[in-house]
C-alpha cells in the first residue's frame, strides 16, 4: 500500500508565458471557445477522457449571469488585463481518491470550489477528467482528476474587481490551508463512503513522507510504516516523456522513474515478507510447559523476578539470513540511487565551469600579444616581453583549471556508475552507497555481515567460493609481475659483465674507454667515435653563429 495517492498542484496562466485563458479553459472542459481579442479559435470539443456532464462555474450569488457562459466569462477575464505579462488565471490540479463514485467525485470538487468561491470571491470553472487510456501500461494520469480553473479577480454585481493577492503571496499560508482543507474534504469523502483507514490516510496525504509516518504511528496504522517508511520519492514521467514512450522508445527520465519504482515493489516485498514471518510466528503451536516455566512467565509478566532467579536476557530475533541480505542489497541500492543523483548534480555543474573554461582559453588564446617588427622593434620589446609573460600566465592558470576540471569529472563518472562484470572490486558510487547505508542502519549492517559469514548465497550471486577465485586470480597476477620483474633483471645483468677487451657491453656500445684509459680496439668503433666528434664540433659552430648573429641585431 502506497502513500495517500493526494496531489495538489497550484499553477498560474500568464501572458509572459505565451498562455492565454480562454486555450486553457477550452482544452479542460473539452468546449469550443473563440478569443475575442485575437480572433484565434480553440476547438476541443472532440477531446476525450473529460466528464463534460460533471464540468460545471461556481461564482459568487451577486455575480453577473453571464458568468455562467463559459466562453463570455473567459474572454472577460481576458479583457479585464490590461498588461502584457498579465497572470490571468490560476489552476488547481486535484487527485480525486479511486474508492468514490461519479456522484461522490462530483460533490467533493463542488464542496472545494465552493469553499473557494465563499473564501476569495472568485469565479471557478472545475472540469473532471477521467484516467488516461495508457494508465494500464503505467504512462499517463491514472486517476480522476480536477483542473479547477480560478479567476485572479474579485467578481461583484458590476463585473470583476480588484486581483485576489492572498494567493500570490507564498508566505501567506493560503496554499499550505488549501491543501490541508482538501486533504480533509476527501477523508471526509471517504468517510462517508466507508473506507475509514483510507480517509485516515488522505486527511495525512498533504503531509510529507515523515509527517505521514508520524501521524500512522500517532493512529497505530503498523501496516502502513512498514509499506512506506523505506519508499523512494517516485520521478514524475512529463507529458514529454509520456508522447515518446508511447511510440516505443525509451527515455533517461522513465529508466531512471523505473528503477525508483522496482526497488519501491522491492520495499513493498519486504514488508509482506515481515507480515507473513510475524504470521506464522503467531500460528505456531506452544509446547507445554512446565510449572517452573509457568511460573517465570507469570513474575516476568507482573514485572516481579522471583528469589535466586537470574534476569533472563531478552533472546535476540534471528531472521532468515535471505531475508536481510535482501533487505541489506535494497538499502545499498536505495543509497545508491541517492549517490549517482548527487554526482549527476555535481557533475553537470563541472561541466559547465569546463565549458566556461574552455571558450575562455579560446578566446584567450586569440588576445595573444604579437612579437614586435620594424625599426621601433627593440624599443617596444620591453613592452612585448611584459605582455608575453602576463598573457602565459593566463594561458597556464586556464589549462590548470581545465585540467582539474576533467580529472574530477572523470572521478565523477566512477560514483554514477556499478562495477562491470570483469572489476574485481566495486565501483565508488557502490563504495559510497555501502558506507551511507552502514551509516544509516547499523543494526542492519551486522546483520548483513554475519548472514554473508554464514556461507549463504547473496543476492547478487556473490559466494565464498567466488571470492576464493578471485584470490586465486589476484595471487596468480602477483605472481606474474615478480615473474617478469625478475626476467628483466636477467636480461639486464650481461650488460654488467666484462668481455675480452676489459670492458662491460654498455661500455663497448657507447664506444667508451676500457679500464685503463684504452681508445676503442674495433675499427667501427673508431669510424663511431669520429662521427660523434664532428657532430659535436658541427653543433658548437652553430651556436657560436647564432650568438654572434643576435650581439650583431642587438646594436653591439
Amino acid at each position: 500500500m502506497p502513500l495517500a495517492p493526494y496531489h495538489m498542484s497550484v499553477k498560474t496562466i500568464g501572458r509572459s508565458a505565451g498562455r492565454c485563458a480562454t486555450a486553457a479553459c477550452a482544452y479542460r472542459s473539452g468546449a469550443r471557445i473563440e478569443d475575442q481579442a485575437t480572433g484565434r479559435v480553440f476547438d476541443y470539443s472532440g477531446r476525450g477522457g473529460v466528464a463534460r456532464e460533471d464540468c460545471a462555474i461556481y461564482a459568487p450569488p451577486n455575480a453577473p449571469d453571464w458568468v455562467q457562459d463559459r466562453a463570455v466569462l473567459w474572454n472577460a477575464v481576458e479583457a479585464a488585463e490590461t498588461r502584457v505579462n498579465s497572470t490571468v488565471a490560476r489552476e488547481f490540479e486535484v487527485a480525486l481518491p479511486a474508492d468514490l463514485d461519479d456522484a461522490g467525485r462530483r460533490a467533493l470538487v463542488a464542496q472545494f470550489a465552493n469553499a473557494l468561491v465563499e473564501r476569495h470571491g472568485i469565479v471557478v470553472d472545475a472540469s473532471i477528467h477521467e484516467p488516461d487510456a495508457y494508465a494500464g501500461k503505467g504512462q499517463g494520469n491514472r486517476n480522476h482528476h480536477a483542473h479547477v480553473l480560478c479567476s485572479t479577480r474579485r467578481i461583484g454585481e458590476e463585473g470583476f474587481g480588484p486581483k485576489s493577492r492572498e494567493l500570490d503571496n507564498q508566505r501567506s499560508g493560503e496554499v499550505m490551508h488549501w491543501r490541508g482543507t482538501f486533504a480533509a474534504m476527501c477523508g471526509d469523502a471517504l468517510e462517508q463512503a466507508g473506507h475509514p483507514i483510507k480517509a485516515a490516510r488522505w486527511r495525512a496525504g498533504y503531509l510529507l513522507k515523515a509527517g505521514q509516518i508520524e501521524a500512522a504511528r500517532e493512529r497505530g496504522d503498523t501496516a502502513f510504516i512498514a509499506a512506506n517508511e523505506h519508499r523512494m520519492p517516485t520521478k514524475h514521467y512529463g507529458p514529454n516523456v509520456i508522447h515518446i514512450e508511447r511510440k516505443g522508445r525509451t527515455t533517461d527520465q522513465g529508466d531512471k522513474a523505473r528503477v525508483v519504482e522496482g526497488l519501491n515493489a522491492e520495499v513493498i516485498d519486504l514488508a509482506e515478507a515481515r507480515e507473513r514471518i510475524e504470521a506464522e510466528r503467531q500460528v505456531e503451536p506452544e509446547r507445554p510447559r512446565s510449572l517452573i516455566e509457568a511460573g517465570r512467565e507469570a513474575a516476568r509478566n507482573s514485572g516481579v523476578r522471583l528469589l535466586g532467579t537470574p534476569a533472563e536476557p531478552a533472546a535476540p530475533v534471528v531472521r532468515p539470513p535471505e531475508l536481510v541480505l535482501r533487505e541489506w542489497k535494497t538499502e545499498n541500492d536505495r543509497q545508491f540511487v541517492g549517490v549517482v543523483a548527487k554526482a549527476e548534480k555535481v557533475d553537470a555543474y563541472a561541466r559547465r565551469l569546463l565549458s566556461g573554461h574552455e571558450r575562455r582559453q579560446e578566446a584567450h588564446r586569440l588576445q595573444r600579444p604579437e612579437a614586435p617588427a620594424g625599426l621601433l622593434a627593440s624599443m617596444k620589446r620591453g613592452a612585448y616581453e611584459v605582455a608575453a609573460k602576463a598573457w602565459e600566465q593566463t594561458r597556464a592558470a586556464i589549462a590548470k583549471r581545465i585540467e582539474r576540471l576533467s580529472g574530477q569529472i572523470d572521478r565523477l563518472a566512477g560514483y554514477m556508475r556499478q562495477a562491470f562484470p570483469w572489476e574485481g572490486n566495486q565501483s565508488p558510487g557502490e563504495l559510497m552507497a555501502e558506507r551511507l547505508a552502514t551509516r544509516a542502519k547499523p543494526a542492519l549492517a551486522a546483520e548483513a555481515q554475519a548472514a554473508r559469514e554464514t556461507g549463504m548465497a547473496a543476492i547478487d550471486g556473490t559466494t565464498k567460493a567466488d571470492e576464493q577465485r578471485r584470490a586465486d586470480a589476484r595471487a596468480i597476477t602477483e605472481r606474474d609481475g615478480k615473474l617478469a620483474a625478475q626476467q628483466d633483471r636477467t636480461l639486464a645483468e650481461p650488460s654488467q659483465a666484462p668481455t675480452l677487451d676489459g670492458r662491460t657491453l654498455g661500455d663497448r656500445m657507447a664506444g667508451r674507454a676500457d679500464a685503463d684509459g684504452k681508445p676503442p680496439q674495433t675499427a667501427q668503433e673508431k669510424r663511431q667515435a669520429e662521427a660523434l666528434e664532428k657532430i659535436k664540433a658541427s653543433r658548437d659552430r652553430e651556436r657560436q653563429d647564432r650568438e654572434q648573429g643576435k650581439d650583431r641585431g642587438r646594436g653591439r
